[in-house]
């Protein structure tokens, strides 16, 4: 049992809520399917995989396994040594990197599979490939939870907000004078480029095909739930877009497999 570890000392406020906040929430919403303790999960798109750590530590599953297409899933365990003094990875943690295309059969079945904020980067025609893959590993009994954030039409889907706080400014300047403009408030060439990298390769599903992807694959949406912008509309964008589809900003459902 890992004991070396400590919540006092955390400073940096995106590994607390991920370590801490995002498997609350996943607990709160598998409570009435089982939960998280003793159970075997699958951490689809884990990122830098605290919350994946902050379940294992503190919710008790009985395995979890978290995967990522990025090599960022190695800043794991130095995170966590620097966040809250952990020196050993837990014993009921398994970390894989993997490619896109890589098939989840091998890695088990789970009781419960989620995915934080990695569907709005995923490509757009692997979607119900993705979802059709996490259904496969899922047991009859388990869910699968997916929470995405901010969809692509959202007011701050581009994920600039920091650099362009103006709503919808993605979908209202022309895309050269928007990227050109990205650059500049940026400033350091090479994280600019990184930057645009991931925005070009952001998709452009809306909640409802997300939904739809998920039914498509066999999946019975069993709880839902939308968060919405409430800046005000420009009036160029309500001429090309629906309003549903502008104020979106995130989706978040739990799905189990249809009967």
């Amino acid at each position: 049992m890992v004991v070396n570890w400590s919540v006092a000392e955390i400073r940096d406020p995106t590994f607390r809520a991920e370590f801490l906040d995002i498997p609350r929430v996943l607990a709160d919403w598998t409570a009435e399917y089982g939960g998280l303790r003793n159970r075997d999960i699958l951490d689809f798109g884990c990122g830098e995989g605290a919350s994946s750590l902050g379940i294992a530590l503190c919710h008790q599953p009985r395995h979890i396994v978290a995967i990522d297409i990025n090599p960022k899933i190695w800043n794991t365990l130095p995170n966590a040594k620097k966040n809250i003094g952990l020196d050993d990875a837990p014993g009921n943690l398994l970390l894989k990197q993997v490619d896109a295309d890589t098939p989840l059969d091998d890695l088990g079945m789970f009781d419960v599979i989620y995915s934080w904020s990695v569907f709005e980067h995923v490509q757009h025609d692997l979607i119900v490939d993705c979802l059709a893959k996490m259904k496969r590993v899922l047991r009859p009994d388990g869910v699968m939870f997916l929470q995405t954030t901010p969809l692509f039409y959202s007011a701050f889907g581009s994920h600039f907000q920091h650099w362009m706080p103006d709503p919808w400014s993605h979908l209202s300047i022309q895309h050269d004078v928007f990227c050109n403009e990205i650059k500049k408030r940026v400033g350091d060439r090479s994280a600019a480029n990184d930057l645009l990298c991931m925005y070009e390769n952001l998709n452009r599903a809306t909640a409802n095909q997300i939904l739809r992807a998920a039914r498509r694959v066999g999946f019975d949406v069993v709880k839902e739930h939308r968060t919405y912008d409430d800046y005000p509309i420009p009036d160029d964008l309500r001429e090309i877009y629906s309003e549903d589809v502008l104020r979106t900003n995130q989706l978040v459902f739990i799905a189990k497999h249809a009967h």
